[in-house]
């Protein structure tokens, strides 16, 4: 009997799980998931992540009509750059020639920063009075300068840069423009005529688009503070000969404002009016 008893306990022990081969087990799925994660991590790098270069981004938006932000770059008692052409100037007159092809379209409401081009408003004031009046995009015109002597001269824009609310749709705005100041035939500066700014401290940094990390210093700040998606624009140097007789004079500007004109559309998918 005591012998029998001794190989029932046995049998009993021979079929039990124990603690160890638990922990084993643990172990084991620890380590094959760890393992798949490093090859998945390994697999990915070098890998294309989607960005807003992807074509097949669009914006959300809405119905006609859209409220369009005008802002000419300086005024007042800031001329901005000075060369062939002064900045101010050359920014009023585009401004200008821009809210007329708006006006006339009945999909869009133009709008401005402030009452008079000869005013004078600080970015900050020109983003408040933006934001009170509903925009739904805004596009702030301005001037290239290089030093004397230089032959510096194209084309560049700068959305609202990655990380904020409104960066997917600027950029692709961005695009918009660039497209069509190329197809007017201006050169497109970096790559592809849009760069990114930002401000360390004092000095300003400039940085190509293809960069897409998310940064903590503060670009322009008509960019930074208004709440629609926004481009500001250097629609050519001013102290370019070649530039200010395609895009700043009396009829450059006017053909910029075509162009800038339609971007908007391409936008927001409208058709453009006939050039007159």
């Amino acid at each position: 009997m005591a012998k029998h008893s001794v190989q029932r306990k046995r049998k009993k022990k021979s079929n039990g799980f124990s603690f160890g081969s638990a922990v084993v087990l643990v172990l084991c799925f620890i380590g094959v998931s760890f393992g798949l994660y490093l090859w998945q991590a390994a697999f990915s790098i070098g890998q294309p992540t989607p960005t807003v270069d992807d074509d097949d981004f669009r914006p959300t938006i809405g119905e006609p009509p859209y409220r369009i932000v005008i802002d000419a770059g300086h005024g007042g008692s800031d001329p901005g750059a000075r060369g062939v052409v002064q900045e101010s100037e050359m920014t009023a007159a585009t401004a200008e020639a821009l809210s007329a092809w708006l006006e006339r379209d009945p999909n869009y409401i133009p709008l401005t920063t402030r009452e008079s081009y000869d005013s004078t408003a600080k970015p900050a004031e020109r983003a408040a009075a933006a934001n009170a009046q509903d925009p739904d995009l805004l596009l702030s015109i301005h001037g290239n300068s290089a030093p004397e002597g230089s032959s510096a001269a194209g084309f560049e824009c700068y959305p609202a840069v990655p990380g904020r609310a409104y960066h997917q749709e600027s950029y692709y705005f961005a695009k918009q423009l660039a497209g069509a100041m190329q197809a007017a035939g201006a050169s497109l500066r970096g790559r592809g005529g849009i760069r990114y700014i930002y401000y360390q401290g004092e000095v300003k940094q400039l940085v190509e688009s293809s960069h897409k990390e998310v940064r903590v210093e503060r670009s322009f700040t008509i960019l930074e503070d208004v709440n629609c998606p926004a481009v500001l624009a250097e629609q050519c140097f001013v102290t370019s000969d070649t530039d200010v007789a395609q895009f700043g004079s009396e009829d450059g500007c006017k053909r910029t404002a075509r162009a800038y004109y339609e971007a908007i559309c391409a936008y927001f998918e409208t058709t453009p009016l006939p050039e007159e």
